[in-house]
């Protein structure tokens, strides 16, 4: 089956939320939902599509703002690394005065929800929060990166949780195992290829003298 995707833009600071879904499926995984549930739901609906679950690269209000919401609508599993369940519910997880903390969160899921036609692996990759992971659609050669590498950056360590050096081991992996025409899509910005960040991406020459 075909597998495709679909990018929303969402919320203040412009997350990139996808929609994944095998083409004769009609069964979509929804990645970081952070905002407008409503354009969520009507991108659902224009494609034809029927939501199975929520994949969280990590627990960041920005990325979760509209999983109340979504999940109120649908019933849908929401999947967060256990590192991160901690801050996925905690009443502080806010950027005051624009952000509040997300409300009516659904407990997160033991299981990682699955959809027909799509095979995927979670990669941890901590560093930007403990619990932040990459979804890795091998069969597509497509990670899904979250705010672990960006086209030209890489994750902000300055937060709560963060640590650069772990988020650098997190990205040295990623280089090491998974090809270089990988394409990245990540959690803010237009997408990118491992090997293209390999050689222009300035925060991974450092990973490269050591």
């Amino acid at each position: 089956m075909a597998v495709r995707v679909e990018t929303l833009q969402v919320g203040m600071l412009q997350v990139n939320c996808y929609l994944v879904w095998a083409e004769e499926a009609g069964k979509a995984l929804i990645i970081d939902p952070g905002g407008d549930a409503c354009r969520i739901e009507q991108a659902l609906n224009a494609a034809g599509l029927e939501p199975v679950g929520i994949l969280l690269t990590h627990a960041h209000v920005d990325h979760i703002s509209a999983v109340g919401a979504l999940t109120a609508r649908f019933d849908l599993p929401v999947w967060v690394h256990a590192d991160d369940c901690g801050l996925y519910l905690s009443p502080n997880n806010a950027l005051p005065p624009w952000l509040p903390a997300a409300s009516n969160l659904p407990p997160p899921a033991a299981a990682l929800p699955r959809a027909q036609g799509l095979a995927f692996d979670v990669i941890h990759t901590p560093g930007h929060t403990p619990g932040g992971v990459c979804y890795h659609f091998a069969a597509e050669s497509m990670l899904f990166s979250g705010d672990t590498l960006f086209q030209q950056s890489i994750g902000r360590t300055d937060l709560p949780g963060g640590d650069h050096e772990t988020l650098l081991r997190s990205i040295a992996m990623l280089l090491e195992t998974l090809p270089d025409d990988t394409t990245v899509a990540p959690g803010h910005m237009g997408p990118t290829t491992l090997g293209r960040e390999r050689q222009t991406n300035p925060f991974l020459h450092e990973i490269a003298s050591r």
